[in-house]
């Protein structure tokens, strides 16, 4: 059975959005969050007329330290609905460290449950040596690998791109057409990631009301990290506001289509501007 990867969906579509230069390792100079922020989302599941809300995902960050090193420790946690769970059950937690100076993943890892598999992977990233050490182990299989990379700049893990380019104020200047590529860095390799800005729309999401927004389109490449063409297709709406909050996203699967929406939010850093109030 072909496992339902919600977390990584969502947290891979945002990284469309770097449309512009930043000196990657500095710190932003009007972070788009703060510590204590909270994000929470619906994924559902739609096929011909029907729509179903099936998991929930939430983000949210605290204070945290990696060797007397003051950090942004931020989780993502997703879980299917009890009623849901009879069919396919998912529990997963992705955790990522970043240096508050410079916003650089230093940890990131997971716990993956969903239905009878389970999985756990760790990255830690050496950015003197320009190296990052993976693992990952298959819990069921008790099958184990682990490889070390070089990285760049700027290859981070999907939720350190996550935080890192809701920062990028060049993100509201981009033209209509833009494109480009950036890195995502894995257990076992490194993949790239397309994107292009379609412009801006307003979204109308039941717990937010309608909201001004920057629409994108985004894939990720199969593996090869150069060939795009049978890889995998996102929309997504981000807030046209300092915040940077993605509101609302969808993805074609083989049958139907997976959605997240935007259901609350606590502590942003930034008002919450795009939203238009009657």
């Amino acid at each position: 059975m072909k496992r339902f990867p919600l977390i990584p969906i969502f947290v891979v579509s945002l990284l469309l959005a770097a449309g512009g230069v930043r000196a990657w390792g500095q710190a932003p100079l009007t972070p788009a969050f703060r510590v204590d922020e909270e994000l929470n989302y619906t994924a559902s599941y739609s096929a011909a007329l029907l729509t179903t809300d099936v998991a929930t995902i939430d983000f949210r960050i605290r204070e945290d330290k990696i060797d007397g090193i003051p950090c942004y420790r931020v989780r993502a946690h997703g879980l299917t609905r009890p009623f849901y769970s009879v069919f396919f059950k998912m529990d997963d937690v992705y955790e990522t460290w970043l240096e508050q100076s410079t916003l650089r993943p230093l940890l990131a890892t997971a716990e993956i449950k969903e239905g009878g598999y389970r999985y756990r992977s760790r990255l830690t990233f050496n950015w003197k040596a320009g190296l990052v050490y993976t693992f990952g182990k298959n819990l069921k299989k008790d099958y184990e690998r682990g490889r070390t990379m070089g990285v760049n700049a700027a290859d981070f893990d999907p939720v350190a791109h996550f935080f890192n380019l809701r920062c990028l104020p060049s993100i509201g200047r981009m033209q209509k057409g833009e494109k480009g590529r950036l890195n995502l860095v894995m257990v076992d390799t490194i993949r790239t990631v397309e994107y292009e800005f379609l412009g801006r729309e307003i979204i109308d999401a039941p717990a937010t009301g309608p909201v001004r927004c920057l629409k994108f389109t985004c894939q990720l490449a199969p593996g090869d990290a150069q060939s795009f063409k049978e890889g995998t297709d996102f929309l997504i709406w981000i807030s046209d506001d300092l915040n940077r909050i993605p509101i609302y996203l969808e993805t074609p699967i083989r049958v139907g289509r997976v959605q997240a929406t935007l259901t609350g939010w606590k502590n942003l850093a930034h008002p919450f501007s795009s939203r238009i109030t009657k």
